[in-house]
């Protein structure tokens, strides 16, 4: 689900050997920056290198191309560079998430849930990520793809095994190399689609071992391209609640930017519900299933 601590240590082992002083930043989904890093091996690195932790509190309010009013970590405007360390995922709304979506983790808080209602569409969204990804502006990128998830992705989907690091300045050019060395089409991932009609996806060429392989997308995604726009907003795969699984811990309904989740009835109001898919990402029993559901034209 999360980078792997060595390639976390690896990247700041190299920097502290160039004479950089880094920092490690997130603001987790769930939970605090502490317990995440703890979990995850990565506080256990930064404590072995002497690497402070910085958890994304403090913000800047700034305006992308399209969105105003964005809060990003005011840490991202204090140092001198980013580096950016995303995995190989799928996303269940978005389809993919690699390096372009992973610096919307410089959003603060509670405002990650709350875009998701502001933005409105997937289209949108991707447009936001993009407007995110230009103000980070990150310097490098490094995608760990040796471990990644497939299926219903990003937090509750299944684990494999892909083999692959890669490495570049450019976040899109890397995103779109992946992508297309899995056998997926840059247009069927929202944010790809959209970068390229901002011509933001530069030339570029593929240094290394040549990686080719599949990827199992999400459900809510891999036969809408077969679909069409007319169905599309007829069938579609919405969150339902596993009552087996379930423990009532009530992070989906807190999470839920459309305020759409009862987690004491373990009910969903699908006529709030914009299909975010937010409170399956954030369920740590995976509780919450996508399950195919008859809706009425709009959204």
């Amino acid at each position: 689900m999360t980078t792997h601590p060595l390639v976390v240590k690896a990247i700041l082992e190299f920097l502290l050997a160039s004479g950089v002083k880094p920092v490690v930043g997130d603001s987790p989904a769930v939970g605090n920056l502490e317990r995440v890093a703890r979990v995850s091996g990565i506080k256990d690195v930064c404590d072995e290198l002497g690497v402070e932790l910085v958890p994304f509190e403090d913000y800047v309010i700034v305006n992308g191309e399209i969105f105003r009013n964005i809060k990003i970590a005011k840490v991202v405007f204090e140092v001198d560079g980013v580096v950016n360390l995303p995995k190989l995922k799928t996303h269940s709304q978005m389809v993919m998430t690699l390096g372009v979506k992973n610096t919307f983790g410089c959003i603060v808080g509670i405002e990650k849930s709350s875009w998701h209602l502001r933005a409105g569409t997937d289209e949108n969204f991707a447009k936001l990520l993009i407007d995110v990804h230009k103000v980070v502006s990150p310097i490098l990128t490094v995608l760990d793809g040796v471990w990644g998830m497939e299926g219903n992705g990003p937090s509750n989907g299944e684990k494999r095994f892909f083999g692959v690091l890669a490495i570049s300045r450019n976040a899109f050019a890397l995103d779109d190399a992946i992508v297309r060395s899995l056998g997926v089409s840059p247009d069927d991932v929202f944010v790809l689609k959209e970068a390229r009609k901002r011509g933001l996806i530069p030339d570029y060429e593929i240094a290394g071992d040549d990686f080719k392989s599949t990827i199992k997308l999400p459900t809510t995604r891999s036969f809408l391209s077969r679909a069409g726009k007319i169905i599309e907003p007829l069938i579609t795969r919405v969150p339902h609640f596993d009552k087996k699984k379930c423990v009532k811990c009530g992070i989906c309904e807190e999470k839920c930017p459309a305020e759409a989740i009862d987690v004491k009835a373990q009910k969903i109001n699908y006529e709030r519900c914009i299909r975010c898919y937010v409170c399956h990402e954030v369920c740590p029993e995976n509780a919450m299933k996508l399950v195919r559901r008859v809706f009425s034209l709009g959204r």
